[in-house]
């Protein structure tokens, strides 16, 4: 059958319905020019969707927020007939279970789809379930969306933990069902900086462009002496301390800057305290300062609780997490699969977006590694990281592993899949130093000046 259009929802709250539409659109933009994205109902008319507006900034959609969104169900049929009409392809996301109430049936999705004559693709949330639960789960949803003479175009199995993986795409062999597995990823469940202020309506006191999409992975609460805490800091961790406790404040930026203790992602002041003036004065003079510094109008445990309760986002602005998640996402699927079962003709028009799809494509068709000389350029270990996440080619970085460790990760960035090669450690220096010499001995150089220009040049990265 020859569709047009995608319908994706789950009878399940939280399962990620973003992320697999992030994916989907993906692919359609990779291939498609016009690609409209469509959300049947929504929660409540007065407040704008935030799928929908994140889908149509990220994809720089055509579409007006008034075009992508429908209410009445009349209406609503209306609308959708419009953009299938007039679009490539519609991509449409289904109001989700925590939004229905007690009177709308479960199957309140699949009835839209059908009578949208959409493919139906359904998210089963695997998240703190058996290999055999989930396998269940699959055959029932499944086999009701089939008797409601639906198209079913796939099922999305998402967090699936590591363990659990191999038994479950097991018993996945033994279905008749197009079904992919997506595998858990804890940093996609990580909060961001900007996940707090919004989450909890923290203030910035000190923070720079990019500490926005910052994670951090445990919350802790300064309440012991400054020696007695400093051994209980953890990697990307939230610190939750009072802006009176000066001591504790100065031990925490001397550990960012110490070696020998972990990367912090943030700071947060209880009570919407202030710090002295003079240690906002020796905050401010701190060339090299990394860390964000919020404050919240809360109390210590309060705060806590609040951050701990805090629902992570995708943001359009968190190039970071949005690259790993389709870094996982494509890694999960059979792309040509996908793409034949969509079974559409291709647009000759080639937008930016679609110039850089086809170029991520191509890349890891042919993966290859880049070496990048110039690692102390906070831009270059940004990109470096996109290029990791995507999974499109592998990255040498040239320079001292020690601080560019230190670098990248007070950066919050994580380039543990990188490879470091210190020049004047690597066992090809000689080779080099000896090329340079040969290429230019013909005009005066030595090899005493060969290697001493080696040395203190990148030269040889380009060779």
């Amino acid at each position: 059958m020859h569709i047009k259009s995608l319908y994706i929802a789950s009878n399940e709250k939280n399962v990620g319905s973003l992320f697999i539409s992030m994916g989907m659109m993906d692919i359609l933009k990779r291939n498609l020019h016009r690609v409209a994205f469509f959300r049947p109902i929504i929660y409540d008319k007065n407040r704008k969707d935030y799928n929908v507006e994140f889908i149509l900034s990220r994809y720089k959609l055509n579409l007006s927020y008034e075009e992508a969104v429908g209410f009445e169900v009349a209406y609503v049929i209306e609308k959708f007939k419009y953009l299938e009409k007039n679009y490539d392809f519609v991509l449409c996301e289904g109001i989700s279970q925590d939004s229905l109430s007690a009177t709308i049936s479960q199957n309140f999705n699949l009835k839209i789809a059908k009578n949208f004559g959409c493919g139906y693709i359904n998210i089963i949330a695997a998240k703190n379930k058996e290999p055999k639960d989930i396998y269940e789960d699959l055959l029932i949803e499944n086999e009701q969306i089939t008797s409601e003479a639906s198209n079913h175009f796939a099922t999305f199995i998402n967090r699936v933990s590591v363990d659990k993986y191999t038994p479950l795409n097991k018993l996945l062999q033994e279905s008749q069902y197009t079904s992919f597995i997506v595998q858990e990823n804890e940093e996609l469940s990580l909060s961001t900086i900007q996940d707090l202020i919004e989450g909890i309506g923290a203030k910035e006191v000190y923070i720079g462009e990019n500490d926005y999409a910052r994670t951090f992975k445990n919350v802790r609460v300064a309440a012991l002496t400054l020696d007695n805490f400093l051994d209980q800091i953890q990697e990307d961790d939230l610190i939750i301390v009072p802006a009176d406790r000066s001591d504790i404040i100065l031990g925490l930026l001397g550990a960012l800057h110490s070696a020998n203790y972990p990367n912090l992602s943030g700071i947060v002041f209880p009570f919407n305290m202030s710090v002295h003036p003079n240690i906002e004065r020796l905050i401010d003079g701190l060339e090299s300062f990394k860390i964000p510094i919020l404050s919240v109008d809360t109390d210590t445990y309060n705060t806590a609780k609040n951050i701990l309760g805090l629902h992570p986002r995708f943001r359009v602005s968190a190039e970071r997490k949005i690259a790993l998640a389709l870094g996982e996402f494509y890694n999960s699927i059979d792309l040509k699969l996908i793409e034949q079962k969509i079974a559409n003709s291709f647009s000759d028009i080639m937008t930016p977006q679609m110039f850089e799809y086809k170029l991520f494509t191509m890349a890891s068709a042919n993966k290859k590694k880049i070496v990048l000389p110039e690692s102390e350029d906070e831009r270059v270990l940004r990109a470096a990281e996109i290029i990791l996440r995507r999974d499109v080619a592998d990255i040498i970085l040239l320079g001292d592993k020690e601080k560019l460790q230190q670098n990248y990760l007070r950066l919050g960035l994580d380039l543990s899949r990188a490879e470091i090669m210190d020049p004047l450690k690597s066992d090809l220096m000689a080779q080099f130093v000896e090329k340079f010499y040969m290429m230019r001995k013909s005009k005066g150089l030595s090899h005493k000046g060969a290697s001493d220009a080696m040395i203190h040049s990148n030269y040889f990265a380009t060779m």
